[in-house]
């Protein structure tokens, strides 16, 4: 790989999201979004998404009065027990929903993981034997020899 690609692939792999409040009343499609139901709702999605439901994850399609439709990722059951969906389509009525938050990019979570990552690989680097940032392109030390 070359180099000048390492750094943009260590961010895109690295990047960090967490789950907000919406910045609007509705979300927009397209947006990520992470839905928890009501029990009540959770009862009567039981047949399409499984039984005891907290949450559903995945990507608005379309918005309208009666509900959302989703391009569901994840769902997450009231245990804590997480699993992941292949993009299935699912339709959420409003009803169904106690609340929504959307997942936007952690700036602060991302900057310090590249960090830390850009640190590895460069120790790695180094102890491959790339030359250090102080040494010449030669490998030399950079001083001069007597």
């Amino acid at each position: 790989m070359h180099g000048r690609y390492a750094l943009p692939l260590v961010v895109a792999l690295s990047a960090c999201y967490t789950y907000r409040p919406l910045s609007n009343p509705e979300p927009a499609p397209g947006d990520r979004v992470s839905a928890q139901l009501t029990s009540e709702g959770s009862r009567e999605l039981a047949d399409q998404i499984g039984p005891e439901v907290l949450h559903v994850e995945g990507d608005v399609l379309e918005v309208d009065s009666i509900g959302l439709n989703l391009q569901v990722r994840e769902i997450e059951s009231y245990r804590g027990i997480r699993s992941g969906w292949g993009g299935e389509q699912l339709h959420l009525p409003r009803q169904a929903v106690a609340g929504m938050q959307e997942r936007k990019l952690s700036v602060g979570g991302t900057g310090v993981l590249v960090g830390v990552l850009t640190a590895g690989l460069y120790a790695v680097y180094r102890v491959l034997g790339g030359p250090g940032l102080f040494e010449g392109g030669n490998g030399g030390s950079g001083g001069q020899g007597r």
